[in-house]
């Protein structure tokens, strides 16, 4: 597969910026879901790091490039966890601001025996806006924003346009026109396109994506691959097929991989491709974004398939 290896060789690492939720993770390991009450026991347990804009953005430093993200943190425990460890990850944290006397959000995820997940998130509360001003000589090749915050979302599609970069957004449900208005290309979560267009198949809900909002646009259907329309045909690129441990942040690496591929210059495509690998790479080990692979293992696994 040598044309992911020539599409990634740039003279300098891709800078992207991301704006989105950083929280973290408490991921239980459990045999199966219920809906009484009760006590279940774990059979393991992982404090990490997560959330979409956070995750998003470990995958593309793993890959070698450099992600500024922007995100709201507080200035208790959690948010001095979240912060640090994106800046053990080589993720650039000068924008994101600590505010004072505020609660960071935190996630609960259990993943059953198939690999799937349930996930409770408290979004944090009491947050100052954050500044709309940037280095004046910040370029990034690419902007990544997902619609928990929808201020900081329309703030990344501003700041793209002004800059004439693709303007990615990680459109989760609920989602509303509004907030891709400005963006160049929106990638649906199946839970987020049914909640745009509820009742409708893949192709009408994209068709009706596509028509509200001028952008290119795709949803991820786990082991189903990546639906997209391009030039009005719908398209299918399979999922690449694995034993699914544990799908925490499966997501949010796929959207940051592909907002990496469109930013280092490569089509949707063969855009597409790389994500649903680094994304498959991530489910086979337990652990959320922990389990985010690096671009030359990505490149090796693309190449066993």
């Amino acid at each position: 597969m040598a044309w992911t290896r020539q599409a990634f060789q740039m003279n300098k690492p891709a800078s992207i910026l991301v704006a989105g939720r950083a929280t973290v993770d408490l991921i239980m390991e459990i045999d199966h879901f219920s809906d009484r009450g009760e006590k279940f026991r774990a059979n393991d347990c992982r404090f990490v790091v997560g959330g979409p804009g956070a995750n998003a953005s470990i995958a593309m430093a793993r890959f070698g490039a450099q992600p500024l993200l922007i995100t709201y943190l507080g200035d208790d425990m959690i948010g001095n966890f979240i912060r640090q460890s994106l800046i053990d990850e080589s993720v650039d944290m000068s924008m994101s601001l600590i505010s004072a006397g505020t609660q960071s959000s935190v996630s609960a995820a259990f993943v059953d025996s198939e690999g799937e997940r349930q996930t409770f998130n408290f979004p944090g509360k009491g947050f100052t806006e954050l500044s709309e001003t940037l280095k004046s000589d910040y370029r990034p090749c690419a902007v990544l924003a997902d619609n928990r915050h929808p201020e900081l979302t329309n703030w990344a599609i501003s700041f793209g346009k002004k800059r004439n970069v693709p303007i990615i957004i990680d459109a989760e449900a609920p989602f509303t026109e509004n907030h891709a208005n400005g963006a160049t290309h929106l990638a649906f979560s199946r839970q987020g396109l049914d909640s745009f267009a509820p009742s409708c198949d893949i192709e009408t809900g994209l068709r009706r994506a596509e028509d509200v909002t001028g952008c290119w646009v795709c949803v991820t259907d786990g082991e189903n691959g990546v639906w997209y329309l391009q030039n009005n045909v719908i398209t299918n690129i399979p999922a690449f097929i694995v034993r699914t441990v544990d799908s925490v942040g499966a997501g949010d690496v796929w959207h940051g991989i592909f907002s990496l591929c469109l930013g280092e210059e490569m089509s949707e495509g063969s855009a597409i491709k790389v994500a649903n690998a680094a994304a498959a790479m991530k489910c086979r080990k337990f652990g959320g974004i922990s389990a985010s692979p690096d671009r030359q293992s990505c490149y090796t696994f693309m190449e066993e398939f």
